[in-house]
């Protein structure tokens, strides 16, 4: 017999289970998320407050022709819209329709760089969301919805300890600095009025009682004390990606979080080598995939864990006989993994990942353990960067007792690590964050060659 349709009632019904679930187990739901997605959420669960955004969004996403010739409603089309905003004064008259159009693709360049976050959302369209690839808090809409509430999430999390508290606090004094050049470029089709935002976490996925709160925010205190440590280093360096570098940030705490999720004790192994070694190559895919593992199998133990505390088992089963509600959670731990810049490669079918940090997300890291003036040797930069991001290089000695403990391997010091720990020196030193004042020593330190 042909199994019985849902209705449309029962698969809402069954979405709601499902979010109450990733409520209670992981305190946000888990989405195929870009840092876009989730600087959106973030900054709105920090500030309250958005902006309506509508002529940004139509002059930022192109459209050659109207969806119906005869709807005056469809003011996308550049002929049609070039009319309005020159009537509204935020064109000059003197910019031609072809200028038009050439400063519309500029505008979707600066604000989309995410590539598909940005849609067209005002009517006679509708999509799932839109996200702009914000210079400053004035480019933040609540027309986002693929965040899951993550950021508000975290912004709960971070407010319930002191450490936390004084990040947030760093974070708010780093967005009060003076925007970069690229807000002024958009800064005409902003809106001046600021609107309030309703968080509705709680609606949706249930409240964080204050005790897992507390339990959460001292799992991940050092986490919260290294992005405390990147604000403050970013406002003192004034960089213009300020923005995206706090981004950057915060979804390697997020991705850090998930890793704890599944383990007390994550571990990635860096490939520095680039695949040159093809042992480094197997093992660090072998690190990413059982973090990967560790964590799609995290919801499971969790429930036995809870003896059904907080999770109903109605609920419960609504989820475990969903396979697409369990791909989820290996869709989002790949695909932040892979946006933020720590596991490679990008393609979507590449079966193998293994982990590599981009330059950016290295340098993030690099702000988030130094103090201004700070100085350490590689081994000693390198021990903080595996006690607090869970990512290893083979800069230790200890290095191939922590991967045999772990049962990876086998891995050899000197063939293995200790050129991997060279190949990684190289990258700190090509982006100014290390020097190597005599053979043997390297010394690790923000703007390498001012402070040694």
């Amino acid at each position: 017999m042909a199994k019985a349709k849902r209705t449309a009632a029962q698969r809402k019904a069954d979405t709601a289970a499902e979010r109450r679930v990733h409520g209670a187990i992981l305190g946000y739901q888990p989405y195929r998320m870009k840092p876009v997605h989730f600087a959106t959420s973030f900054l709105l669960a920090l500030t309250g407050r958005y902006y309506r955004l509508e002529y940004l969004n139509k002059a930022s996403v192109p459209k050659t022709a109207p969806r119906d010739k005869r709807s005056v409603q469809d003011e996308y089309p550049s002929d049609r819209l070039h009319s309005r905003l020159v009537d509204l004064e935020k064109l000059d008259p003197s910019v031609d329709l072809e200028s038009f159009r050439t400063l519309r693709a500029h505008l979707n360049a600066a604000y989309n760089n995410d590539g598909s976050a940005l849609a067209a959302v005002f009517p006679p369209y509708s999509t799932f969301g839109a996200d702009y690839s914000a210079p400053s808090t004035r480019y933040i809409s609540d027309r986002s919805k693929n965040h899951g509430y993550s950021g508000s999430f975290v912004v709960s999390v971070l407010g319930a300890s002191a450490e936390g508290r004084r990040a947030l606090g760093n974070i708010e004094r780093l967005l009060e600095l003076p925007p970069p050049p690229l807000a002024a470029f958009g800064e005409p089709l902003l809106d001046d009025a600021e609107e309030e935002w309703c968080d509705r976490h709680d609606e949706l996925y249930g409240a964080i009682l204050p005790g897992r709160l507390a339990r959460i925010g001292s799992e991940m205190e050092d986490c919260t004390v290294a992005i405390g440590q990147l604000a403050a280093n970013l406002e003192r360096l004034r960089s213009s990606y300020s923005m995206r570098y706090m981004v950057l940030g915060l979804c390697c705490w997020l991705f850090a979080y998930m890793m704890r999720q599944g383990s007390d004790s994550p571990l990635l192994l860096v490939d520095a080598l680039q695949g040159r070694n093809s042992r480094i190559r197997a093992q660090s895919r072998a690190t990413y995939a059982r973090a990967l593992d560790l964590f799609s199998s995290s919801y499971d133990r969790a429930f036995t864990a809870s003896n059904g505390s907080g999770i109903e088992e109605d609920d419960w089963n609504v989820f475990a006989g969903s396979a697409e509600a369990r791909q989820v959670l290996d869709e989002h731990f790949r695909d932040l993994g892979v946006r933020i810049g720590i596991v490679q490669p990008r393609s979507a079918v590449a079966k193998h990942k293994h982990v590599e940090l981009q330059a950016d997300t290295l340098r993030v890291l690099a702000y988030s353990l130094l103090d201004e003036g700070q100085v350490l040797t590689l081994p000693a930069f390198a021990a903080q960067l595996r006690s607090v991001w869970s990512i290893l290089v083979g800069a230790q000695a200890s290095d191939v007792d922590v991967l045999r403990a772990n049962r990876f391997g086998p891995l050899d010091h000197d063939e293995d690590l200790r050129p991997n720990a060279d190949a990684f020196q190289t990258l700190l030193v090509r982006l100014g964050l290390a020097v190597e004042p005599s053979d043997g020593l390297t010394l690790v330190a923000i703007d390498a060659e001012e402070a040694i």
